[in-house]
């Protein structure tokens, strides 16, 4: 450390002296030399090119000023305009239940059951939406905590609470990229889009009066698989480059990372509250189906017509048969 002040101090007073005189310059090597310690870059001369012991990426550069930009973009934006996002959500989906309200299958249920999910589809299913909640809750809290929380519980509780929350994070991370890849193989094939999808959003799903046919997986269902494919993939990658900075990654690549992972993750966080709902109080019968792998047949009916045309037409209706 010492030797690499005394290195940029001489640099910075080589340039003091070869200056050209205007007027009366006032040299100050200490504010000199804090200028060019932040704001320092790697094209700068190589007589202010630090040198430490410690030898790994960027060891030699002592204080990064797009490290503050950094803070600056967390504190000014990405936290504020984050909790507005996550409140308009939650404004449209309570605007939603108040127009529409909960989703009943207008026949009722008949009590004729069809096999929809096999055991290992609901399992993949319930361990990443297990992981999901479980990152979802302690990266909002890392990311909202100091504001939200420190007022109420207080800086000591709350640096306990986010060191723990930061442990699961960052061990529950790699677990959900692995579980994420095995559900994208075991849910695809039903999920490429087609001529069906759009009649459906032209419809607007169905939920206001005009039925909208669908397959095994209707167009809201088929495009909420793509942003957990597609934002997932992104959350994932930029996150297992902030797990292991071990691997030659300068502190540029690290805020980069960080600030492609918070803003995708609060997206697909957005994008799972309208998920959740439909699939658990929105709708009824449907977390059924996730639990217990059957559906009813007047829910199929209702929900995914030319599937259950098609679980009909090969007899599976009401069999004990795994799809």
């Amino acid at each position: 450390m010492i030797i690499l002040l005394m290195v940029l101090s001489a640099g910075v007073l080589n340039t003091a002296q070869a200056a050209p005189e205007r007027g009366v310059v006032v040299v100050s090597p200490a504010g000199d030399l804090w200028r060019e310690v932040r704001q320092r870059q790697g094209e700068m001369p190589a007589q202010l090119v630090g040198s430490t012991q410690v030898k790994g990426m960027e060891t030699g550069v002592l204080i990064r000023s797009a490290g503050q930009e950094w803070r600056q973009f967390r504190m000014e934006k990405l936290v504020p305009y984050s909790m507005t996002l996550l409140g308009l959500a939650i404004i449209a989906l309570a605007a939603f239940r108040v127009i529409r309200g909960k989703i009943v299958v207008a026949e009722g249920m008949s009590g004729v059951k069809i096999s929809r999910f096999t055991s290992f589809q609901r399992t993949v299913h319930w361990v990443v939406a297990g992981l999901f909640i479980l990152l979802a809750l302690t990266g909002t809290l890392l990311t909202f905590g100091r504001t939200g929380l420190v007022p109420v519980i207080g800086n000591e509780a709350f640096g306990s609470l986010a060191y723990v929350s930061k442990l699961i994070h960052d061990y529950a991370g790699p677990l959900f990229g692995l579980s994420l890849l095995v559900m994208i193989v075991t849910y695809m094939k039903d999920n490429i889009p087609n001529d069906t999808d759009i009649n459906w959003f032209m419809k607007l799903g169905g939920f206001f009066g005009h039925h909208a046919s669908s397959g095994r997986y209707n167009g809201g269902e088929k495009a909420w698989y793509w942003v957990v494919v597609v934002v997932g993939i992104v959350v994932v990658g930029s996150g297992l480059v902030l797990d292991f900075p071990n691997f030659g990654q300068t502190r540029e690549l690290m805020s980069d990372a960080h600030m492609l992972h918070s803003i995708s993750a609060i997206l697909i966080l957005a994008a799972s509250l309208g998920h959740i709902y439909m699939a658990t109080v929105g709708t009824e019968g449907a977390l059924e189906t996730m639990t217990s792998g059957y559906c009813d047949e007047n829910w199929a009916k209702e929900h995914h017509d030319l599937w259950y045309q098609e679980m009909k037409a090969a007899g599976k209706v009401g069999a004990d048969i795994k799809t």
